[in-house]
């Protein structure tokens, strides 16, 4: 059974973003997401882009997201801290496919930002772009 809807599927096409689903724990993996230039590194080398996992809800699209997690783990470059975002055996991972995926909790609630049965795919990958681009966020 699909974790989306088809106007998803097409949305996901047309962004250029690789992924691949794991449906027995409804788990969405974006493979090539991308990221702001100079602003994350991985054991000290620059990073362009990064995995990201994202649980998709049974009563999608009621509701949205307020996680993610991403692999490899997200250093800031400048050796500044991500709140309320997870270290390699942290709170909360995911594993999949051999990998730890590590937390970042974002919560898009206050007010209530999602819009039931209109919102699609495009609002979880407006979120995670949003978040990766503005670390420093303590939502």
């Amino acid at each position: 059974m699909a974790l989306l809807l088809d106007e998803d599927y097409e949305i996901l096409e047309s962004s250029g973003l690789e992924y691949e689903e794991e449906e027995s724990k409804r788990y969405l993996i974006l493979k090539n997401f991308p990221l702001k230039d100079g602003l994350y590194v991985h054991d000290g080398d620059p990073l362009t882009e990064v995995e990201v996992l994202v649980e998709i809800p049974p009563n999608y699209n009621t509701q949205g997201n307020n996680m993610f997690w991403t692999h490899p783990v997200l250093k800031r470059a400048d050796g500044k801290a991500i709140p309320r975002a997870s270290d390699v055996n942290g709170t909360d991972p995911r594993h999949y496919d051999g990998k730890e995926y590590c937390r970042w909790s974002r919560h898009w609630n206050k007010p209530k930002s999602w819009k039931p049965k209109e919102d699609n795919i495009q609002k979880i990958i407006d979120r995670i772009t949003w978040a990766l681009t503005k670390p420093d966020t303590n939502q």
